[in-house]
């Protein structure tokens, strides 16, 4: 039984949030899934998917576009660390070739990480907006979040 109302309560969240799906605009502080970004004048994020530990969605600006996973509760992205972190900034992990593109991770050091996406290898200015990233895991309250994606069971 009790594995009947889990699988009914997953079932629930992954249809209610593909149903949901919005657009935040900058400029402003998006606080989304593990993912804080200073959104800029002309940026953007489309929420695509959401759940219990970590969601999806599409950051679009200058740079172009990267699809975006962020996990609250994760641990150590696969590969090798290019980029050390330190006080708020994340590590970044080398670019992989994934099966629909390519991808770079973020991670903190304990469970928050991130991973950008992009059909083609990222470029410098992509790259430097993931720079711009920092990250926050479940149990914590990130602060100035003008927009933000919060789980709900509704």
């Amino acid at each position: 039984m009790k594995i009947a109302i889990l699988v009914s309560a997953v079932a629930a969240t992954l249809l209610s949030s593909q149903a949901r799906a919005s657009e935040l605009i900058g400029p402003g502080r998006f606080c989304g899934y593990a993912p804080i970004i200073d959104l800029v004048a002309g940026e953007k994020v489309t929420t695509l998917e959401g759940g219990i530990h970590g969601g999806s969605f599409r950051w679009q600006g200058e740079f172009g576009s990267l699809e975006v996973h962020g996990i609250g509760w994760a641990s150590r992205p696969k590969g090798s660390i290019v980029r050390g972190g330190s006080g708020n900034r994340p590590a970044r992990f080398a670019e992989r070739r994934v099966e629909d593109g390519y991808e770079i991770a973020i991670w903190n050091g304990a469970h928050g990480a991130a991973y950008f996406r992009s059909k083609k290898p990222l470029t410098n200015s992509q790259q430097r907006a993931i720079d711009r990233v920092v990250l926050f895991e479940e149990g914590q309250t990130p602060s100035g979040c003008d927009l933000r994606t919060i789980f709900s069971w509704e």
